[in-house]
């Protein structure tokens, strides 16, 4: 005897640039994710960094977003790079689809098209232990600790994680 079990549609996940036309998805997202709040200025940088901002969605629902920034690596080393990552976040009830992993994985294949970005790093709460042992999952290293990093939330300290960006020659 054979169970037949109808088929599960398949589910559609994809990446889009942040825009003026759905640039209100990030916000929303935002005030349920971080307990940050955002100013405008960060809003309307975010719509122009084009691979560096992405929202993600499951069956047309935005379920997370990565937000980050391209910074020079200082006098000492010019022209060159690195990529912050200002905010990653996705939706409790989309969380353990790999949607994070999809997102900072989009974000390490664009360090590594761009020759001149050396590495991938940000901040992490240091009570956040579910999003350090993702980051550390993902390959990034602790190579710092930073004392009251945070100026308006209840826990302050963070760890700076930074991932080497790796270019096959």
């Amino acid at each position: 005897m054979s169970l037949n079990t109808p088929s599960r549609p398949a589910v559609r996940i994809h990446l889009e640039n942040i825009t003026a036309m759905n640039i209100y998805l990030l916000k929303q997202l935002h005030l349920i994710l971080f307990p940050v709040r955002y100013t405008d200025s960060f809003y309307d940088q975010v719509q122009h960094l084009g691979e560096l901002a992405k929202l993600v969605y499951v069956d047309n629902q935005a379920a997370g977003s990565i937000c980050c920034r391209l910074e020079p690596e200082g006098p000492d080393h010019p022209g060159k790079y690195r990529i912050y990552i200002m905010t990653l976040g996705v939706l409790e009830s989309y969380r353990r689809r790999r949607l994070g992993q999809l997102l900072v994985q989009h974000i390490l294949k664009q360090a590594e098209l761009l020759p001149y970005v050396t590495r991938v790093y940000l901040h992490c709460q240091v009570q956040n232990t579910a999003a350090t042992t993702f980051y550390l999952r993902q390959g990034f290293e602790k190579v710092a600790y930073a004392k009251d990093y945070y100026k308006h939330i209840p826990d302050k300290d963070a760890y700076v994680l930074v991932k080497n960006v790796v270019r096959c020659s």
